[in-house]
């Protein structure tokens, strides 16, 4: 596996890494969390995903920088190499924040739905009310 492959596999992954677990996390939240979880979730996974598109790929490139290349070093070419990291990352922590909305919303539109069914239930069993 030569570097190019490297980059558009890291691309993907990155693009990828931050939605996937928001979404987990979200429907656990969903699921288990208590009144004030659905807020806290929305909160640190919209600045949890900014952090990572700001952070992941310069720490991806880092960590995996390009080979040496002799004529790019000697300032006879453009290096553009890394650069989809850094946009993969952009990438991930911008579908972070869009799978936090998204799962936000929909976590919020189903416990409302349950609570007007719950309260036109309770309003269905009382007399002198009719459903119309």
């Amino acid at each position: 596996m030569d570097y190019n492959d490297f980059e558009l596999v890291a691309f993907w992954v990155l693009a990828l890494a931050a939605a996937l677990p928001l979404a987990a996390i979200g429907i656990l939240v969903h699921v288990r969390g208590g009144a004030r979880a659905p807020g806290l979730y929305l909160v640190l996974g919209t600045t949890a995903s900014i952090v990572y598109g700001y952070f992941a790929g310069l720490l991806v490139g880092t960590l995996f920088p390009p080979p040496y290349v002799p004529g790019l070093s000697e300032g006879r070419g453009l290096d553009l190499r890394g650069l989809a990291l850094i946009f993969g990352s952009w990438i991930g922590g911008a579908l972070g924040v869009l799978t936090t909305l998204v799962t936000f919303a929909v976590s919020k539109t189903v416990q409302w739905r349950r609570a007007r069914r719950a309260l036109q239930d309770l309003n269905a069993g009382l007399p002198g009310t009719s459903p119309h």
